[in-house]
């Protein structure tokens, strides 16, 4: 498999970086997660690194399906409340995570990490957030494309951390070669739109190309006070 990967994180303009990836190899496939931690003072930083550390070690010695990701999400999860005793913290977190091989890919998501795959110039698959307002999106009180401003951008449904059991949307992908797969936080998808991403990506022969021109559109738009942002781009070539 002849695989272009690229990622990055950034603080952005916040005093510590929440965020959290990890890329790996194992379960005869690529494995990239990214965690968007939350709950200050440092706590959203352990949380996204607990579940990123605990979602791979799962997945990693096992043959990956559908069962194994979830588990492993809901192990997370889990790990996560402990701390939080531990802590005396309300740590949450979300996480997005994609693992493929030469003939298919599983994606699981908690929160509003965004897993996108796209094919042939279109987003054939788009993970939907957990929040109050994609809520609004299905109900038809605001369009997706209002989504980014809305009041309630930033109110979760679902994150690892915050109840005792976690339903993370598991699935499995078909995949040809050609195929591109983005993982990232809120803080890069509110900042770019997706037929940006796609425009940047049919000008791009590699993910460094690709993931470096959507950072840059990032980067001119971000705030002195904008949050943390972090990606991985993947083409898959044959």
């Amino acid at each position: 498999m002849d695989v272009s990967v690229s990622y990055y994180t950034s603080v952005g303009g916040r005093s510590n970086n929440e965020d959290a990836m990890i890329l790996a190899e194992g379960g005869n496939g690529l494995l990239a997660i990214v965690a968007d931690g939350l709950g200050g003072e440092n706590s959203g930083e352990i949380a996204s690194q607990i579940a990123v550390h605990q979602l791979s070690n799962n997945v990693l010695i096992a043959e990956v399906n559908e069962n194994v990701m979830k588990t492993a999400v809901e192990n997370a999860n889990q790990n996560i409340r402990r701390k939080q005793l531990e802590m005396d913290s309300k740590m949450k977190t979300t996480i997005a995570a994609l693992w493929f091989n030469n003939e298919r890919a599983i994606v699981a998501h908690v929160g509003d990490t965004r897993i996108y795959q796209f094919r042939k110039s279109k987003i054939v698959y788009q993970s939907i957030d957990h929040s109050v307002s994609q809520m609004a999106v299905m109900v038809g009180e605001i369009t997706q494309d209002e989504l980014r401003g809305h009041i309630d951008r930033n109110r979760l449904l679902r994150a690892l951390g915050a109840s005792e059991k976690v339903k993370p949307d598991v699935r499995s992908l078909s995949l040809l070669p050609g195929d591109a797969f983005l993982v990232c936080t809120d803080g890069f998808w509110e900042l770019i739109l997706e037929d940006e991403m796609l425009e940047d990506l049919e000008n791009s022969s590699i993910a460094n190309q690709w993931l470096a021109n959507m950072r840059k559109r990032i980067e001119n738009r971000i705030s002195t006070k904008g949050d943390n942002h972090t990606a991985v781009a993947i083409i898959i070539n044959c």
